[in-house]
């Protein structure tokens, strides 16, 4: 952290010990950082204010190791939620309903004799993955959700979710994005979720 950016991770990413936490690989809060400060983004903040840069002008990434989001961040810049996509080898599937179970969104069932996965309510926080006592439940897709634009203040609002699951390398990429429209598009006084209110989510993941 300096006073220009926020990096908050929570202990399940720094490697403590957390029941919930998926996998996520050694150094990746370094690598956020590390594109933050090649962003441009600390020049440009201290050609605009000098070396007095209150908090509430730095650019804030939260990352979680689950949907539980102890390091808060669905009201950050942006958020970072780990994920795991489950998919189901039903032919090896004993239904033994464990996974039903365990899920804690009531994201799935058993319907005729057959495990359903309702994804508009599945968090891909993996519950069911390590739940599963015959292993035949397992990620398709490893990586992040990205919340983008959260804030507190007067006007407090949640970050506005990007569509699918994203890498760690794609993370990274939309961070970098996210920082040159702030830049592009700065206006004093405001949030970076003010500004992509204006132009737009969706370009983040425009080329």
């Amino acid at each position: 952290m300096n006073n220009t950016s926020s990096i908050n991770i929570c202990r399940g990413i720094e490697g403590g010990e957390c029941r919930f936490a998926l996998f996520v690989s050694d150094g990746f809060a370094a690598e956020i950082e590390r594109t933050v400060n090649e962003s441009g983004w600390p020049e440009f903040l201290r050609e605009r204010y000098g070396e007095k840069i209150n908090r509430h002008k730095a650019f804030t990434v939260n990352g979680s190791a689950c949907p539980n989001g102890c390091s808060r961040p669905h009201i950050s810049d942006i958020g970072l939620i780990r994920s795991c996509v489950p998919v189901i080898d039903h032919d090896n599937c004993i239904r033994c309903e464990e996974c039903v179970r365990a899920c804690p969104d009531e994201a799935m069932e058993l319907t005729d004799g057959r495990v359903v996965i309702t994804r508009e309510k599945c968090l891909v926080c993996g519950f069911c993955v390590s739940s599963c006592p015959t292993e035949v439940i397992s990620c398709s897709r490893n990586g992040w959700r990205v919340l983008a634009g959260g804030r507190l203040g007067r006007h407090p609002r949640l970050g506005t979710e990007l569509p699918g699951v994203y890498s760690s390398e794609e993370v990274l990429s939309i961070i970098s994005k996210s920082l040159r429209l702030w830049m592009d598009n700065y206006d004093d006084g405001k949030r970076f979720g003010w500004i992509m209110d204006r132009i737009g989510y969706e370009k983040l993941l425009e080329d």
